[in-house]
């Protein structure tokens, strides 16, 4: 169809908005309250425009074309009414950085405010030169207030974990609560009180992680003022680029675009324009990975532990002690460990330098195991998130999905919402669990139990408990049900059993399913490198059958095993209590050009933003090398197809599950952190990751704790039939009641089975 925007006739679609057309044809119409991906609101009035035929003055984001339409939006009468309107949002809004006739030179001269989070002078807005209220007031070309200016006084609240939050500079527009009620399904904030008094926040003056926020940060992107601002960044400015990119940590690799200032990463934004993406990142893809790379302890310089303790040294002399370590080495008695972090390139010119240069077959990850092993196997016949939109029932298994995997949990809540069926089993309260039409929760301990009565039930038609009959009448009553399967198998020592039943029920069923897995490139690392289960290397290390270990970007071990000398290469310090005999430093994502590749064989390539430094390398440089310095040249072959290899697996301890009773009431689910980039967890390099998820702290459900008279922060004694620890407590409703929650950092389970049964506490009692 055709319409007339201002004199101009322009063919357009149908059924689209006014502002959509004039901005599919680089019509410049002000607004501030709509957004591509929010429903059309028209309140905040800027976007006003005149129509002939229609009385009034509609607002455009709100009014559908019509053909033959005929639309103004520049006339003399909408500038004066929009004028009128912008002069009402600056009576309360700090105008310094808007109006000032001294702008140029405070910008000019005040550069120091760029590097503090102190006020000097007026300019101490954190979206200064990219505000689009700014913008609009330029177009607008105000440039006095004429009414009453009031000055509300809230202070700026800095509690939350990633962002701050100055209600002083809001606009209340409501892109932020509309974002995270419409595109995100999570309803964690909205307006509180009435008038001047106005806030946005979660109700009932809960705390964002009190009510239930995944920190996604699309509030904080379509925030068109500085109200919202990460703290990472806040002081940054506007960046000078924005590069295409994914993210390394974990399987979904999500696309991010990476904010670049003076050859410095200072952010993550999804993928799109920097105001008009609430995108579907994750907590640790949007707010962690920029405080990952420019961590202040990171490793700078190579270090080699001499007699007397630890030395700096250069990187010329750490490749040649390297090379002089390992080049009359027995490579049947070096070990290497690589990280599922490192790209497709790393990990081909590590397994051509342990293969070839040194004969070595011990290569490993500290994530290779039979739990893994087995999630790995079943994952290749998995679908993918574009597929979970056409299930007609979807069933999550063990999925923790607070703030993790947030595509996924994106397409089960918008799954849910449009009314299809979605049942829970499992021990967590995550982001859909209100979606869910029924949360099952296992009997302790006999989960291993229940998904083989479903396979009994199945194929003989008996043994079914009420919630297995049910379960299996959606499923036989959809034409496309699909599982989503949750990485906490990974921990539970009857893992590999559960996810063998969990195979047979999608056979008998002709489901679909959909993995998660925590690792970005284990599926490359598994392409690239026929490799050995971690428990193999411990063993032969155990045995003294390894002399050298050449960590790269991986670290499995807590404290120094029996071997005679250790190469630590990655970007962060190992453990103390590891004594590695040389540290080298290494590039990280970032700062290095690389390809990754996921469990259905796709490639995704991603290039350097920033320079590591003159005296950081690549985990390649440094190989290639120790390589030189041996005499042998590296030949870098990565295949064009890729098949994963599976080592074989190991035969498993049998342990005997028991449910809870009297003397041991509560099931403890422990956790082995997955939060991590090489061998640095996200709580180390992030002190927002430590507030919403700590390690190595018990998380206890309300009820339960304050049926034992349990608070926030006290010291607890959690006992088992064999073990006994003290934790501090956290209270969270992100685990259900009767069971315990515990991340852990070590190399192995606390307790002596996961779940384990244990009685819990307070210390001092």
């Amino acid at each position: 169809m055709k319409i007339t925007i201002n004199d101009r006739e322009i063919e357009v679609k149908e059924n689209i908005t006014i502002l959509k057309a004039a901005e599919d044809n680089d019509i410049y119409i002000p607004h501030i309250c709509a957004h591509p991906q929010l429903t059309p609101y028209g309140g905040c009035r800027l976007c006003i425009v005149e129509v002939d035929g229609l009385r009034g003055y509609p607002t455009s984001c709100t009014t559908t074309v019509k053909d033959g339409m005929v639309i103004r939006t520049n006339t003399t009468v909408l500038s004066e009414m929009r004028q009128e309107i912008i002069q009402l949002m600056l009576s309360d809004h700090p105008s310094g950085c808007l109006i000032c006739d001294e702008e140029e030179e405070c910008s000019d001269n005040q550069v120091t405010i760029r590097k503090v989070g102190a006020t000097t002078g007026c300019r101490w807005c954190p979206n200064d030169k990219d505000c689009e209220l700014q913008k609009i007031v330029e177009y607008l070309e105000v440039n006095e207030i004429k009414f009453p200016v009031y000055y509300q006084g809230f202070r700026v609240e800095k509690e939350d974990p990633f962002f701050d939050r100055d209600y002083n500079l809001c606009i209340y527009c409501g892109r932020c609560v509309r974002i995270c009620q419409e595109h995100r399904k999570s309803n964690v904030i909205t307006m509180n009180q009435r008038g001047k008094l106005t806030t946005i926040s979660p109700p009932y003056k809960m705390t964002h992680i009190e009510g239930g926020c995944e920190f996604c940060g699309a509030c904080v992107s379509v925030c068109p003022t500085g109200s919202n601002f990460e703290k990472s960044r806040k002081w940054a400015g506007k960046p000078d680029t924005y590069n295409d990119s994914f993210c390394p940590l974990c399987d979904l690799n999500c696309d991010v675009q990476v904010l670049e200032k003076k050859k410095k990463i200072i952010g993550i934004l999804p993928p799109g324009d920097p105001h008009q993406s609430g995108g579907d990142l994750c907590v640790k893809g949007r707010f962690c990975l920029s405080e990952l790379v420019n961590y202040p302890e990171r490793i700078k310089l190579p270090e080699f532990k001499f007699t007397e303790g630890y030395g700096v040294i250069t990187n010329s002399e750490a490749i040649q002690k390297a090379a002089d370590v390992l080049k009359d080495a027995d490579g049947e008695r070096v070990a290497f460990y690589l990280s599922p972090n490192l790209s497709l390139e790393e990990l081909a010119t590590a397994n051509y330098f342990a293969r070839k240069v040194l004969n070595s077959g011990n290569i490993s990850s500290s994530v290779l195991d039979n739990n893994l092993i087995a999630m790995i196997s079943l994952a290749q016949e998995s679908i993918s998130i574009e597929d979970i939109k056409s299930s007609d029932c979807i069933i999550s298994l063990f999925v923790n999905g607070n703030y993790s995997y947030a595509p996924v949990t994106l397409e089960v809540k918008r799954a849910a919402d449009r009314g299809v069926p979605y049942y829970q089993i499992g021990w967590f309260e995550d982001t859909t669990s209100r979606f869910s039409e029924k949360q099952i929760v296992i009997p302790p301990g006999k989960e291993k139990l229940f998904f083989r009565n479903i396979v009994k039930f199945l194929e003989k038609g008996s043994g079914a408990s009420a919630d297995i009959k049910e379960l299996v009448r959606l499923i036989k009553l959809s034409p496309l049900p699909t599982f989503i399967i949750g990485h906490h198998f990974l921990d539970m020592t009857e893992g590999v059993e559960i996810l063998q039943s969990i195979k047979r029920i999608i056979e008998l069923t002709a489901s679909r399913f959909f993995i998660t897995i925590p690792y970005g490139n284990v599926s490359g690392l598994l392409s690239i490198v026929r490799a050995k289960l971690n428990s193999e290397i411990t063993e032969l290390c155990n045995k003294g059958k390894i002399d050298i270990l050449y960590l790269v970007g991986d670290s499995p071990f807590q404290d120094r095993p029996p071997v005679d000398f250790i190469i630590h290469q990655s970007s962060f310090r190992p453990p103390d209590k590891l004594q590695a005999d040389l540290i080298i430093p290494a590039a990280v994502w970032g700062e290095i050009s690389g390809t990754y590749v996921d469990i259905h064989k796709r490639r995704k390539k991603f290039s350097a933003v920033v320079s590591p430094g003159e005296d950081i390398l690549t985990n390649e440089e440094i190989i290639l090398k120790i390589s030189e310095e041996i005499g042998k040249k590296i030949m870098k072959n990565i295949p064009e197809v890729l098949e994963i290899f599976l080592p074989n697996k190991i035969e498993r301890k049998k342990i005997k599950l028991s449910t809870p009773d009297t003397s041991f009431p509560y099931m403890l689910i422990e956790e082995k952190t997955h939060n991590f980039y090489q061998n640095v967890s996200l709580n180390t390099v992030s002190s927002g990751m430590r507030m919403i998820l700590p390690e190595e702290t018990l998380i206890m459900n309300p009820e339960d704790a304050y049926k034992l008279g349990l608070k926030n922060n006290e010291s607890v004694i959690v006992e088992s039939a064999n073990e006994r620890k003290i934790y501090l407590l956290l209270i969270r409703k992100i685990i259900l009641p009767g069971f315990l929650y515990l991340i852990t950092t070590g190399e192995g389970l606390s307790y002596e089975s996961n779940p384990c049964p244990v009685h819990i506490r307070r210390e001092n009692v």
